[in-house]
């Protein structure tokens, strides 16, 4: 007697694209040959996490998701679905060409999501945001707005002395801004007559004043937070030349904690805008750097090499080098940021890969 075995049914496989955003997530779910299975909103709270992962997998086995903006709207899934060690793929939102062709909604967003992780478009892994460098970054951003406010602050403070009656712009003659600003601090305007431009302005130099004064140590305790965490996370990295604390709070920035994400020093050149690309034509063949990349970190780049230029031989010798290649002094910086690109991307690989 022929005795049949039983059909073995193949469990499908999913992928699932995230649209996101501030109070809601929508999902699309599809089959590894682009089906559509369902797609649904979930709020965004950790039970709204916990149901959308349960509801995508009630239609097989996940091979992974993609979503958009992982570094903002999106950071909270990506942690709660990277730490229960499930894939994550960054997806780049719809670009409007394609938009202006087939319509916009949340549904539509979703499915596109998912339509690239199939298509190979996404490939990007996520940052990591459960570690030390998340909270650099997160000091960075408040130092940097206080430096931003107290820049604004002493331009106007700055502006208002150049348009003050001359008998109070005269005593800020000569006088470096600290020395102003302690000079406003101590200015007593008389509230009775706020309408006279004197008064007026005493009262807005003093004001202006208090807010640098205010900033300051708060500037401060944020550098002196950062200096602490960066020592700890990365102390190969800050004892190079010429960079310091905030220089590598950027940098770290950039790259994060799962570092091996980027898979080359090219790549990580790439990601900080100083990979080369061709600018030929005719007879003039050079190059130029790509502009796009993380500009915060091209910037600690330049600073790098600024500060360098300066104080290091090695590098003073490499731009004469160039120079004498006729090359312009532009050329020589160009051709510097790749190197230091490269020995970043190597430091940054030995500070943040465990042995």
């Amino acid at each position: 007697m022929l005795v049949t075995q039983p059909e073995q049914t193949q469990a499908t496989i999913v992928v699932a694209g995230v649209d996101t955003h501030k109070d809601t997530h929508h999902v699309a779910v599809l089959d590894l040959v682009g089906r559509v299975l369902a797609d649904r909103a979930f709020p965004v709270t950790s039970t709204g996490y916990r149901q959308l992962l349960d509801w995508v997998a009630d239609f097989g086995v996940i091979e992974s998701f993609g979503i958009e903006l992982t570094d903002s709207y999106g950071a909270g899934l990506t942690r709660y679905l990277t730490g229960r060690g499930l894939p994550v793929l960054q997806v780049t939102t719809t670009d409007k060409a394609a938009r202006a062709r087939r319509g916009k909604t949340d549904r539509l967003d979703a499915i596109a999501a998912a339509q690239k992780v199939l298509a190979g478009l996404a490939r990007a892994i996520p940052k990591d945001t459960t570690g030390s460098i998340e909270a650099i970054r997160m000091i960075t951003i408040v130092r940097d707005s206080a430096v931003k406010d107290r820049t604004r602050a002493i331009n106007q403070f700055q502006a208002l002395i150049i348009t003050a009656p001359a008998v109070l712009r005269e005593q800020f003659q000569g006088l470096t801004t600290t020395a102003a600003v302690k000079l406003a601090r101590s200015f007593r305007p008389d509230p009775a007559r706020l309408a006279e431009p004197t008064q007026a302005a005493k009262q807005a130099l003093k004001r202006l004043a208090a807010r640098i004064g205010d900033l300051e140590p708060e500037i401060a305790a944020a550098q002196k937070e950062l200096a602490a965490l960066v020592g700890a996370v990365a102390p190969t990295l800050l004892g190079r030349p010429c960079i310091g604390p905030i220089t590598a709070a950027r940098l770290l920035m950039t790259a994060s904690s799962n570092v091996t994400r980027i898979h080359s020093e090219a790549a990580f050149a790439r990601l900080c805008g100083a990979a080369p690309i061709p600018v030929a034509s005719g007879k003039t063949h050079r190059m130029r750097l790509h502009r796009g990349g993380d500009r915060q970190a091209n910037y600690a780049l330049h600073m790098i090499i600024i500060g360098r230029l300066k104080n290091d031989p090695a590098t003073q010798a490499y731009r004469d080098k160039k120079l004498g290649q006729s090359h312009s002094k532009k050329d020589a910086i160009r051709a510097l940021k790749r190197y230091v690109a490269r020995e970043v991307f190597h430091l940054l690989k030995t500070d943040l890969i465990l042995p």
